[in-house]
C-alpha cells in the first residue's frame, strides 16, 4: 500500500520533473512513511515516484520504483495482488525469474509476458503506472471497483498522475478552476462525493474503476474499460458463498506484517473476524469505535470479541478531535466528501497504527452487494411494481409527471433518469439564479454509463450496481482508502473481492431479501452462510451502520454548531455557483427543525473545504 505519482512531459517542456516528483513524495508521505524513491529520465521527460508502506517483502528488494530484470520496464504500484503467488508460478513456467518476494515484481513480469492482456488476470486492489522505455509508453490501470485511487491531469506541458489531488496540484499549468457541474452533483440525493471521473477542478480527473490508460510523450492515446461485470456461472448457494469468503479472507491475510480487523459487531465484520481467527495462530487484534461505553455498536463488538477471544480495544467519540480529523481528511482528499464514518475510521486507524498494526480487514461492501439496508426493501417493492407495469411503459412515459418519469425510462438508465428529475427541484434551492441551465448532471451521466452494464434487468439489481459503482463509493471504496492511508494503514475488504462481487451479481434477489415484511433478515444468503460462526444474538440483530450512534444532526446542532455558524455566516459562492443568501436560509431552517440534516451536512462540508482552500492560498 503506497502513494504513487509521475509525469510524462511533451518534447520541449520546460517543467522541472525532479522537483515535481519531490513535491509529490512530500505531500503523499502519509501514504507510505517507510521509504520513498523516484526515477527520472531527462532525455524522455518521464519520471515516477513512490512512497512505500512495506507489507509484502519489506526488504529493499521490494522498493519502488522497481525495474524489470532486463531494464526495459519500470513500475510504481499501490495496492495488493492477492493471487500474486499463483501468477508467479504461471510466469515461472514461461521463463520468468524473480529477485524478490513482492507482488510488484509479479506485475512487472506479467506485463513483460502478457502485456495489457494481463489486467483480467489480476485479483486484488490496485492502481499502478508502468513505463516501457523501449516503446516510450506509460501504462496505467485501476482495479475493478476503484478501491485504490488514481488522479491525473493533461496540460499543455504533458501528463501527470498521483494517488491524491494535492500531490497532483504541484504540477504547474493544471486548470484548478472549479468544476461547477461536478460539485453540484455531490448535492443530489445519496451522493456525498464528486463522482468519478470528475473532480472539483476542471483540469483534474480520476481514472474510472476497471479502466486503463495508455500515454505516450505527454498525451493520452487511449482510455478504455477492461472490466466486463459478469455474474459467476456456478450455482449461488450459501455453502458456495462460505467457501468463497473463506478463500478470500485467507488470501487477504497474506502479509509480512501483523494483520488486525475493524469489528463493529455486525454480521459482516463479525464473519470476517471469525474466519480470520480460524486461520490465525494467535488471538486476532480487533478494534471498535462508538459514541461512549453504552453505544450499541460497541456492545455488539464486545459480544463477538468475547465469543472469539480476540484481543479487543474500543475507542470513544471525541468531537474536538473528530473536527481536526475532518479537516485533515478534506485536505488529504483535495475536495469535499461528507461522510462521518470516514472520520471514525481515521480515529480507529490512528490507534491501530499506534499498536504497530499496518493492515486491517473490514466488512465494507457486504450491505451493498447482498442488500443489507432497510431501504433495499423499498427498492424491491418499486422493482416489482416496475416489472408488473413494464407493458405500460409507452403510456406511462407520456402521462407521468417529471418527478416520476424515471419509472418509464429504459432499463439501464432508470436510476440516471431519477437523478435527472431530482436535479430540477434540488439545485434551484441553493444555486445562483441562471447557473442551473449551464450544468451537466455528472451523477446521472455516470449512472447511465454503469447502469447499462448491469448484468440484471431487474431494477433493484440495476439500482444497486449503480450504487456500488457511483452513488455509494464514498462509503464503499473511498472509505477503505482515504482515512486509513491518512493514518498509514492499509484496509482490505474481502467482500469487494471480484469473485464475491461476481457471486453477488448472480444471486437472485429472493436469496438476499426473502421476505419484505421482515427487514431484520436482509442479506439472507450471507447470514445463512455464516450462521455457524456468528452468535445468534448478532446474526438476528437489526441493521446498524458503522457509527450509528454519532449522527450529523447531533453534531451540527451540538459540538460542531460553532463551526457551522462560522462557515454559514458568510458562505463562499464557489465562483458563482452557490447563492449565499439561500444557504443562510437553509441553515436557519435547519436550526428551526425545518430542513434535512443530510442537505445541510453536505453544504457544510463544501463550505469548510472552500474556506480552508481560501486560507491556504
Amino acid at each position: 500500500m503506497c502513494g504513487i505519482g509521475g509525469v510524462s512531459l511533451i518534447s520541449g517542456s520546460n517543467l522541472d520533473g525532479p522537483m515535481i516528483l519531490s513535491g509529490m513524495k512530500r505531500i503523499q508521505r502519509h501514504r507510505g512513511p517507510d521509504s520513498e524513491g523516484d526515477w527520472w529520465d531527462d532525455l524522455r521527460g518521464v519520471g515516477l515516484c513512490h512512497n512505500r508502506l512495506a507489507i509484502l517483502d519489506p526488504s529493499s528488494a521490494g522498493a519502488q520504483p522497481m525495474y524489470s530484470a532486463d531494464g526495459r520496464f519500470i513500475i510504481v504500484f499501490n495496492g495488493e495482488l492477492y493471487n500474486y503467488r499463483d501468477l508467479r508460478e504461471q510466469l515461472k513456467g514461461k521463463g520468468a525469474v524473480f529477485h524478490s518476494e513482492s507482488d510488484t515484481e509479479v506485475l512487472l513480469e506479467a506485463y513483460r509476458i502478457w502485456g495489457e492482456e494481463m489486467l483480467p488476470l489480476l485479483r486484488g486492489m490496485f492502481a499502478f503506472t508502468l513505463y516501457d522505455i523501449q516503446e516510450d509508453i506509460l501504462f496505467c490501470a485501476r482495479d475493478r471497483l476503484g478501491e485504490k485511487p488514481f488522479v491525473y491531469a493533461e496540460t499543455a506541458q504533458g501528463f501527470a498522475f498521483a494517488s491524491e489531488i494535492p500531490a497532483l496540484c504541484v504540477v504547474p499549468g493544471i486548470d484548478t478552476s472549479f468544476n461547477h457541474s461536478a460539485i453540484a452533483a455531490m448535492m443530489l440525493h445519496n451522493m456525498r462525493h464528486i463522482p468519478d471521473p470528475y473532480s472539483a477542478y476542471q483540469g483534474i480527473h480520476r481514472l474510472k474503476p476497471g479502466h486503463a490508460l495508455r500515454v505516450r510523450r505527454g498525451r493520452i492515446e487511449h482510455n478504455w474499460r477492461y472490466w466486463d461485470p459478469k455474474p459467476i456461472a456456478e450455482e449461488t448457494t450459501s455453502e458456495r458463498l462460505r467457501l468463497l469468503l473463506e478463500d478470500t479472507v485467507r488470501l487477504q491475510l497474506q502479509a509480512d506484517v501483523p494483520v488486525g480487523a475493524m469489528l463493529s459487531g455486525g454480521v459482516d465484520s463479525s464473519a470476517i473476524v471469525a474466519i480470520m481467527q480460524k486461520y490465525s495462530n494467535a488471538p486476532v487484534r480487533t478494534y471498535a469505535l462508538g459514541l461512549d461505553a453504552s453505544d450499541e455498536d460497541l456492545r455488539r463488538a464486545r459480544v463477538m470479541a468475547s465469543h472469539l477471544g480476540t484481543k479487543h480495544r474500543e475507542f470513544y467519540f471525541d468531537p474536538d478531535e473528530q473536527w481536526i480529523i475532518f479537516n485533515k481528511l478534506l485536505a488529504n482528499y483535495g475536495e469535499p466528501i461528507m461522510l462521518l464514518p470516514l472520520v471514525h475510521t481515521y480515529a480507529l486507524c490512528n490507534a491501530i497504527r499506534s499498536d504497530g498494526i499496518k493492515v486491517v480487514l473490514s466488512g465494507n461492501g457486504a450491505d451493498e452487494l447482498f442488500y443489507g439496508y432497510t431501504g433495499h426493501v423499498r427498492t424491491l417493492r418499486v422493482s416489482r411494481w416496475l416489472d408488473r407495469t413494464a407493458f405500460l411503459q409507452p403510456l406511462l412515459a407520456s402521462v407521468l409527471p417529471n418527478s416520476l418519469g424515471w419509472g418509464a425510462a429504459l432499463k439501464g438508465v432508470r436510476k440516471s433518469a431519477y437523478y435527472m428529475g431530482l436535479a430540477q427541484s434540488e439545485w434551484v434551492r441553493y444555486l445562483m439564479p441562471g447557473v442551473q441551465p449551464e450544468l451537466v448532471n455528472r451523477a446521472a451521466e455516470e449512472m447511465a454509463y454503469w447502469g447499462n452494464m448491469s448484468p440484471s434487468s431487474a431494477f433493484i439489481d440495476e439500482s444497486n450496481f449503480v450504487a456500488l459503482m457511483v452513488e455509494n463509493t464514498h462509503s464503499v471504496t473511498t472509505a477503505g482508502d482515504l482515512p486509513a492511508m491518512a493514518a498509514s494503514v492499509e484496509v482490505r475488504a474481502p467482500f469487494l473481492d471480484q469473485e464475491i462481487v461476481s457471486f453477488a451479481m448472480a444471486t437472485p434477489v429472493e436469496r438476499k431479501i426473502p421476505n419484505t415484511k421482515n427487514p431484520d433478515w436482509l442479506k439472507a444468503i450471507l447470514r445463512e452462510a455464516v450462521a455457524d460462526i456468528v452468535p445468534a444474538e448478532l446474526l438476528h440483530a437489526s441493521k446498524r451502520g458503522f457509527g450509528r450512534g454519532i449522527q450529523e444532526d447531533m453534531l451540527l446542532r451540538g459540538p460542531w454548531r460553532i463551526h457551522a455558524e462560522s462557515v454559514f455566516r458568510e458562505p463562499h459562492d464557489a465562483g458563482g455557483l452557490f447563492d449565499p443568501d439561500a444557504i443562510r436560509v437553509i441553515w436557519k431552517d435547519f436550526i428551526a427543525g425545518r430542513e434535512r440534516a443530510s442537505r445541510v451536512a453536505k453544504l457544510f462540508c463544501i463550505q469548510v473545504w472552500l474556506k480552508n482552500q481560501t486560507l491556504s492560498v
